[in-house]
């Protein structure tokens, strides 16, 4: 199995990176008391007088332009970073869905990150991020008898095997098949950062992320660098 950023997604954003944490022998089953606390602490932090205007800092302002260079309304369609502080801002906890997703949840709040996990197990082909052509679909999570196409220059992760759109607009929402589950043991989390100052501190945010698996579930990891010189890696 290969992963892969397309050269076209380097071409439009020089100064994209992403992070890969590959985590095997995962254990999703339980809520873990330190874990959902985290969850709690990292929320705090962006509730702060200092983040009223968040979506003006240069790590989520990247974003933002991202979407409108797509053609996507930023409002209707925010990267999961900037939805995941609104959120957060609008006064509820988020909720502990499982592990995993507390995990890349902590590492998203503390760092201003896009992340988002995949199940491994359910991959059928490649794993590829690069412009959609309109013959893939997309099934939005939780809404499993939804089939969309997702229009023709949008950037998307994908399964080559069959075209299974597993995340839209980049780091907008996840695809229903792929979704981390209390039975997933094996996970792929993409940790995304596009201005200069975020992706300085990329790999420091992928390396907690890891840790952070470590302890509270138990797994092994691995973690990969995509760049323009380094756009792919081969998943055993």
């Amino acid at each position: 199995m290969k992963y892969l950023v397309d050269a076209a997604v380097f071409e439009r954003y020089p100064g994209f990176r992403r992070m890969v944490v590959v985590a095997e022998d995962v254990d999703n089953r339980s809520e873990v008391p330190a874990l959902r606390d985290l969850l709690r602490c990292c929320e705090d932090g962006v509730r702060g007088e200092d983040m009223a205007n968040f979506k003006e800092l240069p790590a989520l302002a990247a974003w933002i332009q991202a979407f409108v260079d797509m053609g996507l309304k930023p409002n209707r369609y925010p990267p999961s970073v900037v939805n995941l502080i609104k959120r957060v801002r609008n006064g509820k906890p988020l909720p502990y869905v499982n592990s995993l997703v507390a995990v890349f949840n902590c590492i998203s709040l503390k760092y201003l990150v896009p992340c988002g996990g995949d199940d491994r197990d359910v991959v059928r082909g490649d794993l590829r991020l690069g412009l959609a052509t309109g013959q893939e679909t997309y099934v939005p999570l939780g809404q499993p008898d939804v089939l969309e196409h997702p229009p023709v220059g949008e950037i998307i992760y994908y399964d080559t095997g069959d075209n299974d759109v597993f995340c839209r607009a980049w780091c907008w929402k996840n695809g229903d098949r792929s979704k981390l589950m209390p039975g997933t043991r094996r996970a792929i989390i993409n940790v995304d950062a596009m201005d200069p100052a975020t992706v300085a501190r990329l790999e420091q945010a992928a390396g907690e992320l890891a840790g952070l698996l470590r302890e509270h579930t138990g797994a092994r990891t691995v973690i990969h660098r995509i760049a323009p010189e380094t756009p792919s890696f081969e998943l055993d």
